[in-house]
């Protein structure tokens, strides 16, 4: 097994020493791994990352640069064995839906049959991009994972059997996050059910410890109910099917809470539908109804039928774009067999035209603009041969009308001219000029033959530059000895090879251009739109040249480890700043729970995501860092209404549990754990002094901070008290903690 520690160690001690092994030793603490899990990509993090820092304090930035350059290309080296492609290809083909993966299986085919060191460059740059696109894909599962946790927290009172189901898929979803898995059916499965739930809960359908509209069987007498139902929660099957709820049916309050629950859904479903199929947002057919849907869940309002028909555009695109694909695969291949060119220079389009079609087979997109271009410069090609001969046969005749106004001995030249076939013109034209310029001299025409030679020095001088850029400087000074010695058959082979250097250094640059465009597209969103542009741009040109978009490129990939450096420093002092205030309770430290494990792991995977999931992981950080101000503020507010409570005997709140005669008023608020219920005004459940003088502090509070109170919880232990307005008075509660979110939820 290759020793990727001992490779970096080995490479980084004549610069750093000692030093070398410490600096590993922590970048290992951060990626969490022993030295022999390092992999080529961990070797890469920690090069770019922490080993560049270290080296830049002790070497000048380009030294520490063209270290760092040198490391990176030893380790890319053999680090794609094809043994390692079928295992990454093991790992990644539980994605089937994915294109990289279709592709990825096309090459892993084409490699078994046939080695290709540009083909496992490929493969190489695939897995990178599928590794990036799993991570942010298992961060948006993580995501998600919180989200059902919290909403199962919330119904779980509920129970029945869709409470149970929900309870078995959240823990398949968090085995398979725990492993590093994606179970999107599951989740999707999961998801809504939650909201099924939630809509259960937020109507007041359900209210606990009973479904109101259930009456439980049991061996002692029951009641006769209303409406003469009699049936228990494993039998009831309407809680196996899908729940439908009347908003007409409900208050206003209510029916906005379930709004926006269902708004909440669809945005996630928006966002994972535009994160599957990002190639397809600017198809005629999608972005029309994906601009409606945004500009409904931006205003709040449920998308409902246009967001199902989104999803059939998108899939209907993506059947589109496939078969178009296919029909001009067809017509390439169709343009590559009518071209007047030899097999051999035909061969490698004709593989790679082989290679799309496997891909499109596999259930890929194979991109087809690399192969357009090659084909355009085959094309070129043809055309330039056709030129060539047809350049070579003006220069045939013009010479055989020069050798037919010359003497005798000109006569065999000229028949042996004439007999020559077009295919041989580009091999025996320049002896044959050679030999002419031969007799001239013998002739004794030293002024044409002067002439003939003063020409061709001129159109060899012409070609100076673009040979020197095109690096045939030893060519053009060949053929400029010869010229000199009065042979002008070195020009003809100078062109020759001038015209296929450049067709070559136009393939490779347009290459050059297709791989950097790969790269380019992962960075959408992050500044890689202006490069795809100018990527597109140079293809165009006649010369096309790699260098400056590069560079470009180059410039992304340091703006996405500050990025990256960032994040991390935010993340450091958010964590620091929570571990302070993990002890307070309140709805603002509900609302941030489920961010907390997001935020964790994306500290985790911080140093393998790209450029979109470092994105996801500043939104998300965003708006935990809203929250937890909020949190701070709350904070701060509590420690003064304790400071005015000083003195207070709060243990007298706790003394008295009895609940207050039935009011009907109240009925709803009856939650299974709370204790005590009643106005503050009336016949208080608990002492009336010390909740006098607490409301007092907490309007004090109110003025002091410019906000109107909602309801307002203290937690004693495993007791809550909660003093709300409601209906113009003050609603006092006391219950189980962990009752509280339920409540609160009542409440709202």
């Amino acid at each position: 097994m290759r020793d990727i520690h001992g490779e970096i160690l080995e490479a980084l001690r004549p610069h750093l020493g000692p030093r070398a092994e410490a600096v590993l030793e922590e970048g290992l603490k951060r990626l969490g791994k022993r030295p022999s899990e390092l992999t080529p990509k961990d070797g890469e993090v920690l090069l770019k990352g922490l080993v560049f820092r270290e080296l830049q304090a002790r070497l000048r930035p380009e030294e520490a640069r063209r270290v760092v350059e040198e490391v990176l290309l030893r380790l890319k080296e053999e680090a794609l064995s094809p043994k390692a492609l079928e295992e990454a290809l093991k790992r990644f083909g539980l994605y089937l839906d994915w294109p990289e993966v279709a592709r990825l299986r096309a090459l892993s085919n084409r490699l078994r049959q046939e080695p290709d060191p540009r083909l496992f460059r490929e493969a190489q740059e695939l897995l990178e991009a599928l590794e990036e696109k799993l991570e942010e894909a298992l961060l948006r599962q993580a995501k998600d994972l919180a989200h059902l946790e919290e909403s199962l927290e919330r119904v779980r009172h509920l129970g029945g059997p869709k409470v149970r189901k929900l309870e078995s898929l959240v823990e398949m979803v968090r085995k398979a996050q725990a492993e590093g898995l994606l179970v999107q059916a599951e989740v999707e499965r999961a998801r809504k059910l939650a909201l099924e739930l939630r809509k259960l809960l937020e109507s007041s359908v359900a209210r606990a410890p009973s479904l109101p509209e259930i009456v439980f069987e049991t061996a002692e007498e029951t009641p006769k109910h209303p409406t003469g139902v009699f049936l228990t929660v494993e039998e009831a099957r309407d809680l196996e099917e899908e729940l439908v709820i009347d908003l007409g049916d409900l208050p206003e309050e209510a029916a906005k809470r379930l709004q926006a629950l269902e708004v909440e859904e669809e945005r996630r479903k928006l966002e994972a539908l535009l994160a599957r199929y990002a190639p397809l947002l600017e198809r005629a057919t999608v972005s029309p109804l994906l601009a409606e849907v945004q500009a409904l869940l931006e205003a709040g309002t449920p998308a409902g039928e246009k967001l199902l028909l989104l999803e059939k555009a998108f899939q209907e695109a993506e059947a589109n774009l496939r078969a178009e694909r296919r029909a001009r695969l067809i017509q390439l291949q169709e343009a590559l067999r009518t071209l007047p060119l030899a097999a051999e220079a035909k061969a490698p389009l004709e593989s790679a035209l082989a290679l799309a079609e496997e891909t499109l087979r596999e259930g890929g997109l194979p991109d087809l603009l690399s192969l357009e271009g090659e084909l355009r410069r085959l094309e070129e090609e043809a055309r330039r041969r056709e030129e060539e001969a047809k350049r070579l046969e003006e220069e045939r005749q013009a010479l055989m009308r020069e050798l037919s106004g010359k003497g005798e001995a000109f006569l065999p030249l000229l028949r042996e001219l004439q007999a020559l076939p077009p295919e041989a013109l580009p091999e025996r034209l320049p002896e044959l000029k050679a030999r002419y310029a031969a007799l001239l001299k013998a002739q004794g025409e030293e002024a044409a033959l002067k002439a003939k030679l003063e020409e061709a020095a001129r159109a060899l001088e012409a070609l100076r530059e673009k040979a020197q850029s095109l690096g045939l400087e030893g060519l053009w000074a060949e053929a400029k000895r010869a010229l000199e010695e009065g042979n002008p058959q070195g020009l003809e082979a100078l062109r020759k090879a001038l015209g296929e250097a450049r067709a070559r250094a136009r393939q490779t640059a347009l290459e050059e251009l297709a791989r950097l465009q790969a790269l380019a597209e992962r960075f959408r969103g992050f500044g890689g739109e202006s490069l795809l542009k100018a990527i597109e741009e140079e293809k165009a040109k006649p010369e096309p040249d790699p260098a400056p978009i590069a560079r470009a490129l180059q410039a992304l990939k340091r703006r996405l480890e500050a990025k990256r450096e960032e994040l991390l420093t935010r993340l450091t002092a958010f964590f620091q700043t929570h571990a302070r205030l993990q002890g307070f309770q309140s709805e603002t430290a509900r609302r941030l729970k489920p961010l907390l494990s997001v935020l964790e792991s994306a500290k985790e995977k911080l140093p393998r995501l790209g450029p979109k999931g470092l994105l996801q992981v500043e939104g998300t950080l965003a708006q935990a860092e809203g929250l937890l101000r909020e949190l701070e503020k709350e904070a701060e507010a509590a420690k003064a209404v304790l400071q005015e409570l000083r003195g207070t005997d709060l243990e007298a709140l706790l003394e008295v549990l009895e609940v207050s005669a039935p009011d009907q008023d109240l009925a709803r608020f009856r939650l299974p754990g709370v204790e005590a219920l009643g106005h503050l005004e009336e016949t208080p459940p608990l002492p009336k002094e010390p909740l006098l003088r607490l409301k007092e502090a907490l309007d004090r509070l109110d003025e002091a901070l410019a906000q109107r109170r909602g309801p307002a919880a203290l937690v004693f232990g495993e007791k809550a008290l909660v003093l709300a307005p409601h209906r113009g008075k003050t609603l006092v509660a006391l219950l189980e903690r962990s009752t509280l979110s339920a409540f609160l939820l009542e409440l709202s």
